[in-house]
């Protein structure tokens, strides 16, 4: 009979999805820990889109920065940005 492989056990998290009221402030909050990571005329665009009210555009840029160039950052952050992008682009979002 073949061994049972031992299950991990580690933390689990809960991932709860971002509501419409939220995407500006977290996106908000997403560009202020990325700043110092990217040039300065990538963060003044997206604060300026952010300040229009242009949400998903703003989204676009700040993803389209982070794609330009290697920015280390913590996996929370990445979640973050990839949730706020599902918000963003989901229905009502």
């Amino acid at each position: 009979m073949a061994k049972r492989r031992p299950t991990k056990r580690g933390p689990t998290y809960r991932i709860d999805p971002i509501g419409p009221d939220e995407v500006e402030p977290r996106l908000a909050v997403l560009v202020d820990r990325l700043d110092p990571l990217l040039a300065a005329d990538d963060v003044a665009s997206v604060r300026a889109l952010l300040a229009s009210g242009s949400i998903a555009e703003a989204y676009e840029r700040l993803d389209a920065a982070t794609n330009e160039v290697t920015v280390p950052v913590e996996t929370s952050t990445l979640v973050e940005l990839v949730l706020l992008g599902q918000a963003i682009r989901s229905p009502g979002g």
